[in-house]
């Protein structure tokens, strides 16, 4: 265990003891903390080469970028936590090739944003926001990463736009899971945790443990469901997607080996499979 880690457990265990209140809101705030990376030289070819566009949000603008034939079958593109449209951009510019009107844009708190956190009620909105912003008149397909793959879902769920093709490039199911996993992590103590689910409650304005992807997906108006996972991800468990796929009956899981959890989004197996699946192909 190194220092930091050690330092935040020893924080959050005494605070926690003298008092849960402050352990609770600071959790909340660290939960919420995007860790920004510098932008890599591939993704600054993205942003280059992308037609960009602004669209206004409760929080800030959000800056989305476009790719291929304006005419194209419309490929929302969502991706995940300390992340940014461009580390999409292989699958992006794939879909594009593809003849696809390939969408995608940066959530708040990431990127270009002026602020450093965020939580899935902000990412929600922006991502109804881009949608409503477009105007779809016909049924269109997703591709979401990660953290991304709870903000499309949670957003869909929330709307009654039709949906041609889903794609979740690993996922969280039952956001309750990774709260617990958090605080373990932290060693928050169950007082200032039953505080930190009150504070979460408050603002999704529905409790914590009805918020999951296998639920979110039954809301959800769409055809075909495609998941990729890596059955050793070190990031997000490849349990998730098999409870997913055990609940929902027209989804399909690629379990994958060796391809990572942020690696999977430049393998060429991942991206072939992904194109191929919306463009109707059957992907074994």
């Amino acid at each position: 265990m190194n220092t930091d880690i050690l330092l935040l457990k020893t924080y959050f265990g005494w605070t926690s003891f003298v008092n849960p209140d402050k352990a609770a809101k600071k959790s909340f705030r660290l939960f919420q903390k995007v860790r920004k990376k510098d932008i890599r030289e591939r993704e600054e070819h993205f942003f280059a080469l992308s037609r960009t566009f602004k669209v206004q949000s409760h929080k800030e603008p959000i800056d989305c970028f476009e790719l291929g034939n304006p005419s194209g079958d419309v490929v929302l593109i969502v991706h995940g936590w300390d992340s940014n449209a461009g580390s999409m951009s292989m699958i992006a510019h794939a879909l594009a090739k593809a003849n696809k009107r390939v969408i995608s844009f940066n959530l708040p708190g990431h990127a270009f944003s002026k602020s450093s956190s965020t939580n899935l009620v902000e990412c929600k909105d922006a991502f109804l926001s881009v949608v409503d912003f477009l105007n779809l008149k016909e049924p269109f397909s997703v591709v979401a990463h990660s953290f991304g793959s709870a903000v499309s879902t949670y957003a869909l769920s929330k709307s009654d736009y039709t949906i041609d093709k889903l794609v979740l490039l690993t996922n969280p199911n039952k956001i309750e899971t990774i709260f617990k996993e958090f605080k373990t992590f932290i060693n928050l103590g169950n007082r200032a945790y039953s505080k930190l689910l009150k504070i979460t409650h408050d603002r999704l304005g529905e409790p914590l443990s009805n918020l999951s992807v296998q639920e979110n997906l039954k809301k959800i108006n769409y055809q075909n469901l495609l998941l990729i996972h890596d059955k050793h991800d070190k990031v997000l468990p490849y349990h998730h997607s098999v409870e997913v796929n055990n609940e929902i009956e027209n989804a399909k899981l690629v379990t994958l080996e060796h391809v990572g959890h942020y690696k999977m989004l430049w393998n060429a197996e991942v991206i072939d499979r992904t194109v191929g699946f919306l463009n109707g192909k059957e992907v074994h």
